[in-house]
Order: C-alpha cells, then structure tokens, then sequence
C-alpha cells in the first residue's frame, strides 16, 4: 500500500481583540470555514478553509490575516 501524502495548509488568523463581531467574513466565506464563536468570529473548520480570501478582504477592521507558505518542489537536474 501506498503512503498517504499530508499536505499542510495555511489557514487565516482571526485576531479576537480586533474583531468586531459583525460576521460579514462567516457570511462570505463559501466553504463554511469559518464561525461565530461568542462575539468574535473564528476559524471552525481548517480544512474546509481554500484560502480564497474573501473573509481578509470584507473585515472592515483588518481582523482576518492571511499567512503564507512558500513550498519548494524538489525536481532533477538533468
């Protein structure tokens, strides 16, 4: 049997202390990724997340980050 690759893939960060609540990023997130937890809004499902940014982008108080991975893909030198 083969092994199973595990691919690891970065997800945004909600910062509590600036999130207002408003749940405009729940709303415009498509995969349902994220949730209204309390008063804030938070990252409930990681791997539904496809990192299309829609919730950085409808925060009106830049709650939502999103980071970054570089991946290098070993390939031969021919």
């Amino acid at each position: 049997m083969g092994e199973i690759e595990r691919e690891e893939r970065p997800v945004p960060v909600v910062d509590a202390a600036r999130c207002n609540g408003c749940g405009l990023c729940v709303e415009a997130c498509p995969t349902g990724a994220l949730a209204m937890r309390g008063e804030t809004a938070a990252v409930a499902r990681p791997d539904a997340c496809q990192y299309h940014g829609y919730c950085e982008r409808i925060c009106p108080t830049q709650a939502i980050t999103r980071p970054f991975m570089i991946i290098f893909q070993p390939r031969s030198i021919e």
